[in-house]
């Protein structure tokens, strides 16, 4: 069989939010620490060698611990870099959202157009945003291979050569399916979607914009605000209560979360439709 040239561009944050979100803390620390395990099986299935290796990551991210403790993305950066990957920095641009899936449709793109000559690409990233690059690749007669969310739209599967899941990559790293578990993969319960939500909210360092909220909501769990019936309770108002006391100010595009502490500030103008 002949050996794949393989580059491999990974959205750190997405991947991490989601595997913690799917299969719990231990599996996304694992993934953060460990990369060489599922590095492994992900390039063991037949002849490769992965030529670039691309790890996009807001160094100043964080991650809970589970014992009161945030962690920052940065103290990943070794691990990654003993497994052979360059490390790239994408800070946040807004509240909510860092530079890394731009980023990583333009490296690929001049990866593709570049003197070597990749036969295959592997986006590790559950951002519907990547669809347009991953047709583009395809025409190009690239091989394309995507790690995300299960549960992931029916047109970004399509756009891909081969889908796996984060469920797969969570088995690699020990993760077992328990019907018994809040968090189980493509089965989010409400109090897995209040989780979420209240995870969105502590990041936050402004009030939320409510379609930025719906948004958040849909990459790291693939519902959305009014498909889940607002987590089960109905209204945004009751999900934001039982979230954790959140409390929406009116405004344009459905306005704005606040955290209460937040309560004089104002909130920033902008428009948008509500998820």
């Amino acid at each position: 069989m002949t050996e794949l040239r393989s580059a491999i561009f990974l959205d750190f944050d997405n991947l991490l939010s989601g595997l913690r979100e799917g299969a719990g803390v231990e599996i996304a620390l694992r993934f953060a620490q460990q990369p060489e395990i599922w590095l492994e099986r992900l390039l063991g299935d037949r002849p490769r060698r992965a030529l670039l290796r691309r790890c996009y990551m807001n160094p100043a991210g964080t991650l809970d611990d589970g014992e009161g403790s945030r962690l920052r993305f940065s103290e990943f950066r070794w691990p990654f870099m003993a497994a052979g990957f360059e490390v790239m920095d994408c800070p946040k641009l807004t509240r909510l959202k860092n530079a890394a899936d731009l980023r990583i449709a333009l490296d690929a793109m001049e990866a593709m157009l570049g003197p070597q000559s990749y036969d295959e690409f592997m986006l590790l990233s559950s951002d519907s945003d990547f669809v347009p690059l991953l047709l583009r690749l395809r025409a190009a007669d690239r091989r394309t291979r995507l790690v995300a969310h299960p549960e992931v739209g029916r047109v970004v599967r399509g756009a891909a050569d081969e889908v796996l899941g984060l469920d797969q990559l969570a088995t690699w790293l020990g993760w077992e399916a328990s019907r018994d578990q809040e968090q189980v993969f493509g089965h989010e319960s409400a109090e897995h979607l209040l989780a979420v939500v209240r995870d969105i909210m502590t990041e936050a360092d402004a009030p939320v914009h409510v379609p930025h909220l719906g948004q958040m909501l849909r990459s790291r769990t693939g519902a959305t605000l009014r498909g889940s019936d607002f987590a089960g309770h109905g209204s945004l108002d009751a999900m934001l209560m039982a979230a954790g006391g959140f409390i929406r100010r009116e405004g344009p595009g459905g306005g704005h979360v606040l955290r209460p502490e937040w309560l004089d500030q104002a909130p920033p103008v902008e428009s948008a439709s509500v998820e």
